[in-house]
């Protein structure tokens, strides 16, 4: 019904559901019929199925036919006026049926019936009054309408819990192509891009599939023009037809919107923001349109916006001309036109149409207004010039072992650089986590690895084996040369992730202590080592509330007296 319901004919529709023709053409006529009980006329009644055929109007004369409902079986409906007559005039169960005409049980069967009609909007007290029935007999008969309602929420609820395990089936089914050789072509273009993306030319995947070398350019061409990773097998990242074929089947089930995430395993933000993007004007979704339409919209490149509208291309140059910037340019256009959605911009049209050598629709001397005065964009992503990892084959703190998160154990360091201005001169800084022992190493001429290497060789080279365990830096170059450090002085190295300064959290509070000393902007090449050594003492020697307000001197040389257990 849902396929009929989006268009499409009668023999796919029924071929998707697996189905034969006539089983078609019954569901259509049941649903006809129950369309035209809802008070619908013929034409409407076409329209809500959204089929239209000549067999309608059988299904119509069938229905003119039969409207009143009422069965062959069943006894004329004067019968049943004169036995409620009898009975609502005070005559008991048996005398009202006698003078109908008709038996007792029938007598009873229609006064349960009136009794489950009644009750279904009156109190059960109410409903006993009015039909004059014995307290037994209305308990018994509520008992039993309990339990028929129980039954029932029961089986809808079942009906429901098999919809949605059966839309699992058919939006898998109706996903997949309808012809073999639907199915043949998709599975030589899974395997034509399997063997292009193995680095392989057009030709010989050709020649390997058995196709001509112009469906070949035919795929290269169609892919050119979709989103990365569109063709093939899809990435996961969209809805695919599947998706939206079970995202419609579960809506006409009447699931919410987190139920249908639930079912398909995506955030329920996701199938709201598919619904209000593809909806149409009478609120249907239909998936297959979705599909399409979002396949249009994420093809690539998309038409200029500067391009197509010419008089906003013409605005934009004009306030160029008077050295606006982008950003004031596109903060001026929503204060001056608020209605006019077509004339709104974001200052990144402006410079890709001015810095890219794509054609954005607007002349490259206009990029002479700008404040650089820049006529190109070397775009880091695009020419992958952007900085890379200088430091090779690092372990990352991931693997760093446990007892230097817990402070256990002494001889676990973090280190880093101060670096003053133009990046000529730098200080070594290192600091152990549980005593919070620092130390302070000047480097005023460079801040090389070589040189990085011998000043933490020299401070390591005086302590004993048990306090010069690991070492955690981040990636700076200061540390290109990490597998000599690390054989030189018998400490395992360990990196923090890029950009991440919290993972040596130790280290950057003893940074900002050696600052007041050292302030940012200042030539850290005119101290000496006798300035640096006595900078050194003072932190050491200040009082920490972390450690019970001892110092840290005191605890490393406490820590340094100490001989670790596997010595003994």
């Amino acid at each position: 019904m849902a396929l009929i319901r989006e268009g499409r004919g009668l023999k796919p529709s029924a071929r998707a559901a697996g189905i034969g023709k006539e089983t078609a053409y019954r569901w259509l006529r049941d649903e006809y019929l129950r369309l035209r009980g809802d008070g619908l006329d013929h034409a409407a009644a076409q329209t809500g199925l959204g089929f239209f055929s000549g067999r309608a109007r059988e299904w119509n004369e069938r229905f003119l036919e039969d409207r009143d409902g009422r069965h062959h079986f069943q006894v004329a409906p004067a019968v049943e006026e004169a036995f409620w007559s009898a009975y609502l005039g005070g005559a008991v169960l048996k005398a009202a049926a006698a003078a109908a005409g008709v038996n007792q049980s029938t007598g009873y069967r229609w006064l349960y019936r009136r009794f489950m009609l009644l009750r279904s909007g009156l109190p059960a007290a109410r409903v006993g009054r009015e039909l004059r029935l014995l307290p037994a007999t209305l308990a018994a008969w509520e008992a039993r309408r309990t339990k028929h309602l129980a039954a029932e929420k029961a089986r809808l609820r079942q009906v429901h819990l098999d919809g949605i395990r059966e839309a699992r089936g058919f939006a898998e089914h109706a996903a997949r192509p309808l012809s073999a050789a639907q199915a043949r072509r998709a599975v030589r273009e899974t395997r034509y891009w399997e063997l292009v993306n193995a680095g392989v030319s057009n030709a010989r995947p050709c020649r390997m599939l058995g196709m001509s070398r112009n469906i070949g350019t035919r795929l290269r061409n169609r892919r050119a023009a979709q989103p990365p990773g569109q063709a093939g097998q899809s990435s996961g990242r969209y809805l695919s037809l599947r998706e939206r074929l079970q995202i419609a089947d579960l809506l006409r089930l009447g699931c919410s919107l987190r139920r249908i995430g639930r079912e398909l395993g995506r955030a329920p933000s996701t199938i709201k923001r598919e619904l209000d993007r593809h909806r149409d004007g009478q609120g249907r979704y239909l998936p297959r349109t979705a599909d399409h339409n979002a396949l249009r919209r994420r093809r690539r490149p998309r038409e200029r916006k500067l391009k197509a509208n010419r008089r906003l291309r013409a605005l934009v140059q004009r306030k160029l001309n008077r050295r606006w910037s982008p950003e004031q340019i596109c903060g001026w256009l929503a204060l001056r036109f608020p209605a006019e959605s077509g004339l709104r911009l974001c200052p990144e049209t402006i410079y890709r149409a001015l810095l890219f050598n794509d054609d954005g629709a607007l002349d490259k001397k206009y990029s002479a207004r700008l404040r650089t005065g820049r006529k190109i964009r070397k775009h880091r992503w695009r020419t992958g010039s952007g900085h890379g990892a200088t430091v090779q084959d690092m372990t990352m703190i991931g693997r760093r072992p446990p007892e230097v998160e817990t402070k256990a154990e002494a001889g676990h360091w973090e280190g880093d650089l101060i670096v003053g201005p133009g990046s000529v001169s730098a200080v070594v800084t290192l600091r152990e986590r549980k005593t919070h022992y620092g130390i302070i190493i000047n480097l005023p001429a460079d801040h090389t690895a070589a040189t990085t290497n011998q000043a933490i060789t020299a401070a390591f080279a005086v302590l004993p084996a048990h306090l010069k365990r690991t070492l955690t830096w981040d990636q700076g170059v200061e540390m290109a040369r990490h597998r000599e450090l690390a054989a030189a002085t018998g400490t395992r190295i360990y990196f923090a992730e890029r950009s991440s300064p919290w993972q040596c959290g130790a280290n950057e509070n003893f940074n900002g202590l050696a600052r007041q000393y050292f302030p940012k902007g200042t030539d850290l090449s005119v101290h000496s080592e006798d300035h640096v050594r006595g900078v050194c003492a003072e932190l050491n020697t200040r009082p920490r509330k972390s450690l019970g307000y001892l110092t840290p001197q005191a605890l490393f040389r406490a820590e340094k007296k100490l001989v670790p257990a596997t010595a003994r």
